[in-house]
């Protein structure tokens, strides 16, 4: 059953070097190995701040092991795919500035891809007739900006590459949680245990789903990679979503599930494969398309005819950051309501890279907030992985 959710109204070094000493401390204990047990969790994590050790959580597997060549690639300035890139518009320095300092102090970089103004481009140009109402112009720059980031991929033949909006955020434990994912995504893509993806994040993918407002599963496939015991799930009631989304009631307040998705809505945070962005320049720019761009990408997933292979997560991983200030600065889209903001907000997220970007630049580590102070237990032992074929299995 696919339920609903309505609403929606330090410093880099520190990073970088917390990064290098799990990388360290895996490839010394692993060898042939790749998840650290329980009882090495808790001694090293022991031996970090005390926010820094929330992040260096277990990754138990009894049934897949990820590969040490994976989580080298996982530790890179591009996290694992080949290019990281961020769409922005020229105009929107502000939002550039704040996504590239929150790269920083994440420890990846990025390149950018321009965003497009729908006003500027030539009707001929478009695949389809975008109607002539209100936002079209903001609906046909977004879909063109997206294009232009496959388009890039396939000129550059990319291996992969991560794309996220500028207005994305995501929680401080990202790269851990990249992790966790990945340890998901080859167990969905069938990697035979022993050996090593070309991706760390597996074969055979076109587009992996990150950042959303709602990430349908495929109803016939019921597998699950349930990460239980993680302390960056949103809790239930502070969940916001804007359609299709697994069943969550079969989980408790700390579970995060990847699992093979038939489509979604918002493109905050996405990957495609080489052979992913060929597909979306064919069926969304060469052919005939006239509608929002990640509804276009939502029916890739759901037209199981066009063998699109997509991988989600919910809750999301990334979702949009409200900063602030006022609230018309919002979205480059849509215009709601105008208010003068105070403070900003993410949706979705615990521990705001973005909220909490003076404290890791500042390397108080200790410091770190979440949005919802007290809400989120503290967690023994660590994130526990499980490979289930069935719901509730």
């Amino acid at each position: 059953m696919i339920f609903r959710e309505n609403g929606r109204k330090p410093v880099f070094i520190i990073a970088l070097f917390l990064s290098f000493v799990f990388s360290l401390l895996i490839l010394q204990r692993q060898h042939d190995l790749s998840l650290l047990t329980d009882a090495d969790q808790t001694k090293h994590a022991a031996k970090k701040p005390a926010t820094a050790a929330k992040e260096v959580a277990l990754l138990d597997s009894e049934q897949i092991k990820l590969p040490v060549a994976s989580i080298k690639a996982l530790q890179n300035e591009t996290l694992g795919f080949e290019k990281v890139y961020v769409i922005n518009l020229p105009k929107r320095t502000d939002k550039l500035d704040a996504i590239r300092l929150s790269a920083s102090v994440t420890g990846f970089n990025f390149d950018v891809i321009q965003g497009q103004n729908g006003a500027d481009m030539s009707p001929k140009a478009l695949p389809g007739p975008f109607n002539d109402s209100p936002g079209r112009d903001a609906i046909v720059g977004c879909w063109r900006s997206h294009m232009q980031a496959a388009h890039t991929i396939v000129n550059n033949r990319l291996s992969s590459a991560l794309i996220f909006e500028d207005d994305s955020d995501w929680d401080v434990s990202f790269r851990m949680q990249l992790l966790r994912f990945a340890t998901g995504s080859q167990w969905l893509l069938d990697t035979p245990p022993g050996s090593t993806p070309h991706s760390p994040y597996g074969d055979d993918w076109d587009l992996l789903w990150l950042g959303h407002c709602a990430l349908a599963p495929i109803e016939t496939d019921s597998r699950r990679v349930v990460l239980e015991n993680d302390p960056s799930t949103t809790p239930f009631k502070h969940r916001f979503n804007l359609g299709a989304i697994p069943d969550m009631t079969i989980y408790d307040n700390t579970t995060r599930v990847v699992y093979a998705s038939d489509g979604g809505t918002c493109l905050y945070a996405y990957a495609l494969s080489y052979r992913g962005a060929q597909k979306i320049l064919f069926h969304l720019s060469m052919s005939y398309y006239h509608q929002p761009v990640d509804f276009g990408i939502h029916d890739m997933c759901h037209d199981h005819s066009r063998n699109f292979r997509c991988i989600g997560v919910f809750p999301q991983m990334v979702d949009s950051h409200r900063g602030a200030g006022s609230s018309s600065k919002d979205s480059d889209i849509s215009k709601g309501e105008e208010q003068d903001r105070k403070k900003g907000f993410s949706y979705n997220i615990v521990r705001s890279t973005r909220l909490n970007v003076g404290h890791l630049i500042s390397g108080e580590m200790d410091k770190i907030e979440s949005q919802w102070p007290g809400e989120v237990p503290e967690m023994e032992g660590g994130v526990k992985i499980s490979f289930r074929e069935k719901l509730g299995g």
